[in-house]
């Protein structure tokens, strides 16, 4: 019967027997998937028996006893192995017998000294070190040499498998007595675990009750693995849960996972095995959870089982057993969740231990390749890509001397990618390779001096080379890495010609770029001939092929060698007006202003001299005859069309721009005009010339100097004459260019007129609006002042193309009480707060703003407008006429002399009647839509002590009054006050008044009214 609880201990073994059996470092690919296929094997319903572990075990046993005695063959002392192999058999058995520390010591220090002297035994593994050693050399020597690509690809190979095997045999003979006691150490385990399996299998075929059980736990094989509490209930009748926890099979999985690691030493291919086996493992989570359930039911089972032993629910162990035996069926081969959870958590830790150190090695990867130049290219100097190492010599046949010898050069090569050429003298050392055209250089040929320059940015490192040689040759920068742990590659560049050639030198002459300037400025201390700049010696003689070379510029370097050029004047015409400097060649007046007219020659000396020093010959070169003369500025004057008559604008607008023709003027200005439009800008001075604000500029986004003449927004209208431009062409040439401008104001384009359906001369009246009309609350007046022109809109259009406008100024710019003027200019009267008696004047301009914020008039003359609103004063009425009198017998009456008055608006409604305010007709108080108090009574001071009166109008005499005598009639005169906000009320001057006649001695009726 098969036992599925020891599962996990046989994939041990099975690993085992696999691991040991692979002892080499070929067929990877081979080993991994045959190991998958006997995992594949092992399923749910094909369990591993102990006849698969125990054929495991004897496969993995005479494997290693294979390996155990190629180690023993290596050795010809054979007693010395033997005695080796005892020694570690016998520490195996004290250590499983937990002998002391002293025993375990001695027995460890006879191998060490037994594994010394195994060592140092030379045996067959050694010669056959000696041998692959031998034959990787002669490899190595045949691959140099390989004839085809073939041939060198079969060498390789050879090559690769003799390293592979040297390695191999290296490790065994270099450390042949490590190999024999570990080999021994797992046979020894394995025989060990054999036994052990071999006591499981009698115990599945005999296990039935409690007895066979005992002796199966007391068996010599298993000792050690129950531990003597175990023993112990179960002879007593104890609890069996012990067992069922599977003590038994812990303990094996434990001596398994001992001889797993150990046999990891063997062979390191049991890590590969064991991370598939957990690969394995993971692709099988679903079963592993329906486990969870399954585990939970033993679990109940255990607990059902001690309490059927308590109670003696079981007849005998038998059916006890016979039940272990069923759940161990069904659930032996599984683990528990924690024992899964586990080992996923270590298998996630180990996965993301070995994915941190895969990005660290990328990282280091990718920062090699930051490093590793991918190509190297040279950079040519000249069209024809040649660099050229010149010597020189004067002379014929065996008087030929040696002038100059070839100099070092310098030669550039563009790294790609740039990035890499930050650590390029850092990372590699740089050679060059020199093929002549039929033989290969046998020394180095060029010398590199001191350390190349590197240009970070661009990627491009040059090297200053030398040679000694006379040949030409095509040569390439070789680049070798320093440092093979950086993972850089060697690399070259293209191959580039280096010529040496040599000229033989006959006659010599100096080029001076100025050898033909013939005047110079008397009156301008920066006028100079400047001989040196530029200059060259110039050779006639032959070349290394013996052909005519014709003024050929000798190189500067040899110059510097070998050559003398100095500078004199020769002593003739003016000659001691002028001096030289005789190195640099500068010809100049001693002071200035000096005479216009004067005349000098210059001339160059050139002394060569040979390799030693010696003067070998000396030559002249004559410059052009100079005159100096006073400087003459050329000057032309252009008229840009629209130039004079500029239409004037306001500033804020864009300035107005004119563009400047040349056209056939260059020849005037001495220049050409290919050179005009090359001149730099720093050539040309605007500012200087500029007359109120208008200049020269150049054209925009022009790049050949064509130029504008720019009349700024607000510069007044007046004639400008004189605008000037100077241009320097060079200290002692320069030109000017004048223009005239003239900015005027079209005065009739902003002239406004007169709407003559609402006036001619600019007086307006106005008439009230009542808001609202039925029940007012406010008066007012209304007028767009835009209007009164007949020709705004027109007028307004000119101004703004030149950024000016119509400008309405009220009253002189003072306020008026009640008066508004709006941004748009409409003009508005507040009724209630307007007071003015006369008109209100407004003034209409149409200005602009010149260059300093001052108001400039673009009209003829201002407009004037007179503005008069219709007077709200309204009609005064009186409808009575008779005194009022007062006598015996009414004389402590009130008398009511408002009655029969009114002031009545000029839309008809009553603003006071009878002394009330009307507050029927208006919205709000009549009187405060107009502004006005209300009207007033009053006496002549001196009759106030006889009468009083109310603000309505109602007298009555005084105490004072009422004492006036009775036979003496009194007259007092009550005068109504009533004040419009302006103007004057119709029919109140005499209508204001009322008369009182008193006399208290008659009665009322029969007083007399004169």
């Amino acid at each position: 019967m098969k036992k599925n609880f020891v599962r996990v201990m046989l994939f041990g073994a099975l690993t085992l027997t696999v691991g040991t059996t692979v002892t080499s470092c070929k067929d990877y690919d081979d080993d991994i998937k045959n190991l998958q296929e006997q995992i594949d094997k092992v399923t749910s319903t094909n369990p591993v028996s102990t006849e698969d572990m125990k054929t495991a075990i004897s496969s993995a046993i005479q494997t290693l006893q294979t390996q155990l005695q190629t180690a023993i063959d290596g050795k010809a002392d054979a007693k010395a192995v033997q005695d080796l192999l005892k020694t570690v058999e016998a520490l195996q058995t004290a250590l499983d017998k937990k002998a002391d520390a002293s025993t375990i010591k001695t027995l460890g220090d006879q191998i060490t000294e037994l594994s010394t002297k195994v060592n140092s035994i030379d045996g067959t593994l050694t010669e056959t070190k000696r041998e692959l050693e031998a034959k990787v050399a002669d490899l190595t020597e045949k691959l140099a040499g390989a004839a085809s690509s073939e041939e060198l690809e079969a060498l390789a190979g050879e090559l690769s498998e003799a390293k592979n095997k040297l390695a191999t045999v290296t490790e065994m003979a270099d450390n042949n007595a490590a190999a024999i006691v570990s080999i021994q150490a797992d046979i020894l385990e394995l025989q060990k675990l054999d036994g052990r399996i071999t006591a499981l299998e009698t115990f599945n075929q005999n296990a039935a009750s409690k007895d066979d059980l005992a002796d199966y736990v007391a068996h010599s094989e298993l000792a050690g693995l129950v531990d003597d509490e175990v023993l112990e209930l179960l002879k007593d009748n104890g609890s069996i849960a012990k067992y069922v926890n599977d003590a038994i099979e812990s303990q094996v999985l434990a001596e398994a996972s001992a001889i797993n690691l150990s046999i990891k030493g063997v062979d390191g291919k049991l890590a590969t095995l064991s991370s598939n086996f957990d690969t394995y493992k993971q692709e099988q989570a679903t079963a592993y959870q329906t486990v969870t359930g399954n585990i939970t039911t033993l679990t109940s089972f255990k607990t059902a089982i001690e309490a059927a032993l308590t109670d003696g629910g079981y007849d005998n162990f038998a059916a006890v057993l016979t039940e272990i035996s069923t759940i161990k069926e069904s659930y032996g081969y599984c683990a528990t969740k924690e024992a899964f959870d586990g080992k996923v958590e270590a298998y996630l830790t180990t996965y993301k231990s070995d994915v941190d150190k895969q990005f660290t090695a990328l990282e280091t990867r990718i920062k090699a390749l930051e490093n590793q130049i991918q190509s190297v290219v040279y950079i040519p100097e000249y069209e024809d890509g040649q660099v050229k190492f010149m010597s020189y010599y004067y002379g014929k046949g065996e008087a030929r001397k040696v002038i100059a010898q070839a100099d070092p050069i310098q030669v550039k090569f563009r790294i790609s990618p740039a990035t890499a050429a930050a650590n390029f003298v850092a990372n590699y050392t740089p050679s060059f390779d020199a093929q002549e055209i039929k033989t290969r250089a046998a020394e180095e040929i060029y010398s590199i001096e001191g350390t190349p320059e590197v240009d970070e940015a661009t990627g491009i490192v040059t090297y200053t080379l030398s040679t000694t040689t006379d040949k030409s040759y095509a040569i390439s920068l070789n680049l070798k890495a320093k440092d093979a742990t950086k993972n850089l590659t060697d690399i070259s560049s293209n191959y580039f010609p280096v010529i040496a050639d040599y000229r033989v030198i006959e006659t010599v002459k100096l080029y001076s770029p100025n050898e033909s300037e013939n005047a110079m400025l008397s009156d301008n201390s920066n006028s100079k001939i400047d001989y040196g700049t530029g200059a060259k010696v110039l050779m006639t003689g032959k070349d290394r092929a013996g052909k005519d070379i014709t003024d050929e510029p000798i190189s500067e370097s040899a110059v510097k060698k070998s050559f003398v050029v100095e500078y004199k004047l020769i002593k003739e015409d003016d000659h001691a007006d002028f001096t030289i400097e005789k190195t640099t060649g500068i010809l100049e007046l001693k002071t200035y202003p000096g005479t216009s007219g004067h005349q000098v020659t210059a001339q160059a000396e050139i002394t060569m001299k040979d390799a030693a020093g010696n003067t070998v010959s000396t030559t002249t070169t004559k410059f052009a005859k100079v005159t100096a003369s006073n400087q003459i500025v050329k000057t032309v004057a252009v008229t840009p069309s629209g130039l004079d008559g500029v239409e004037f604008k306001s500033k804020g607008e864009e300035a107005t721009v004119f563009d400047v023709d040349l056209s056939g003027k260059y020849s005037n200005l001495d220049i050409e005009e290919d050179a005009y439009k090359a001149l730099k800008s720093e050539c040309f001075n605007f500012e200087t010339g500029a007359v109120g604000g208008i200049k020269f500029a150049f054209k925009e986004n022009t790049t050949t100097n064509d130029l504008t003449v720019v009349v700024p927004a607000g510069t007044p209208a007046d004639t400008y004459e004189g605008v000037k431009l100077t241009v320097t062409v060079s200290p002692t040439q320069k030109f000017t260019i004048t223009a005239n401008a003239t900015v005027q104001i079209t005065k009739a384009n902003y002239d406004l007129s007169y709407n003559t359906d609402i006036t001619s001369d600019g007086a307006i009246s106005l008439n009230p609006v009542y808001t609202p009309n039925e029940k007012p609350e406010s008066v007012s007046f209304t007028c767009d002042l835009k209007s009164v022109f007949s020709n705004y809109i027109e007028v307004k259009a000119k101004a703004d193309e030149v950024g000016a406008s119509i400008k309405f100024v009220l009253n002189g710019g003072t306020s008026i009480a009640g008066v508004t003027l709006s941004e748009d200019n409409v003009l508005t009267i507040d009724g209630s707060k307007y007071k003015r008696a006369t008109a209100i004047p407004v003034v209409v301009t149409v200005v602009g703003k010149n260059t300093q914020e001052a108001d400039v008039t673009l009209s003829t003359s201002p407009m004037n407008l007179s503005i008069t609103p219709a007077s709200l004063a309204g009609t005064w009425t009186k409808t009575v006429s008779t005194p009022v009198k007062i006598g015996s017998d009414n004389l402590s009456s009130t008398f009511d002399l408002a009655n029969g008055f009114s002031w009545t608006a000029s839309n008809g409604k009553k603003i006071w009647d009878a002394g009330k305010v009307n507050a029927t007709d208006w919205a709000v108080s009549s009187l405060e839509v107009f502004g006005v108090a209300r009207p007033t009574f009053t006496v002549a001071a001196a009759d106030q002590q006889y009468v009083s009166i109310t603000e309505a109008g109602v007298l009555s005499l005084t105490e004072t009054g009422k004492l006036l005598k009775k036979d003496t009639k009194k007259t007092i005169t009550v005068t109504i006050n009533a004040a419009p906000g302006w103007g004057t009320i119709t029919d109140y001057e005499s209508n204001r008044t009322v008369t009182v006649l008193i006399q208290l001695g008659t009665a009322s009726d029969l007083i007399a009214t004169d």
